[in-house]
């Protein structure tokens, strides 16, 4: 695949294209520190990083058929599956999927988790078929009035964010968040979620943020590579993340 080749810029082009999302995270950061959130009548995303056993793909894709059709009864769906192809960024063990499903609140998440048939489905199906999974639990920043939807035609990044701690990291974001937002819509890189999580399940730690965009070519993402203005802002961003998985991938929903 010819993105597979342009892999060389993606992590520090992913910074930048964060640097977008400053705002969301900077209006999170009372949740973050607290850990608390109140999230009724909100709109919940479950993010989990699904690890797939040999030969148990046939009993994981019944798990997503049947359990999706339960979810649909609480109000949620599998809003995005992304098939990562490759780990740009950071490491650990590349997941077979990941899954985004949304919830109308967090009522209706934890009714759905409670449901006896959904219980039953993830003991037969998915217990059994997964080697590992990672579960972010999350909720939208304000910044989902940039929100654009894409297609499975699309390539997609999926990010998980980790901020250092420190009003001047933030700062040293906001001094060029402007400056990227205005760059990047000529590339064609448009956004699909900013969530914060404020719960996990797994041994990964939770991140600040995470983020899914997708991009109209990879030719136009490494255009923005190498313009002088995107390159400009590469070294004020370096101290600003303690930590950063950026996985490239394929939609299948």
């Amino acid at each position: 695949m010819k993105y597979l080749k342009t892999l060389t810029n993606f992590a520090l082009l992913l910074s930048l294209v964060l640097s977008c999302t400053t705002k969301a995270q900077n209006s999170n950061n009372n949740t973050k520190k607290t850990g608390k959130m109140n999230a009724k009548n909100q709109e919940i995303v479950n993010v989990a990083l699904m690890y797939i056993k040999n030969e148990e793909e046939a009993r994981f894709e019944e798990y997503k058929k049947k359990g999706g059709a339960i979810l649909e009864k609480y109000g949620g769906k599998i809003e995005r599956i992304i098939k990562p192809k490759m780990l740009a960024e950071g490491k650990m063990e590349m997941p077979d999927e990941i899954h985004f499903a949304s919830y109308p609140s967090i009522e209706a998440f934890n009714k759905f988790n409670k449901d006896p048939e959904f219980i039953k489905v993830r003991n037969e199906y998915a217990i059994p078929a997964l080697k590992d999974i990672y579960v972010f639990t999350s909720k939208n920043t304000n910044f989902e009035s940039r929100k654009e939807v894409g297609d499975k035609s699309k390539t997609y990044g999926v990010a998980l964010i980790y901020f250092n701690e420190g009003e001047k990291y933030e700062k040293q974001f906001e001094d060029y968040h402007e400056e990227v937002c205005e760059i990047m819509p000529e590339f064609g890189t448009h956004f699909e979620r900013f969530i914060a999580p404020f719960q996990s399940k797994g041994s990964l730690e939770q991140p600040d943020e995470i983020h899914r965009f997708y991009f109209d070519s990879m030719e136009g993402l490494q255009q923005m590579g190498t313009d002088e203005r995107m390159k400009a802002l590469f070294p004020k961003r370096d101290a600003s993340l303690k930590n950063l998985y950026f996985f490239i991938g394929e939609a299948s929903l």
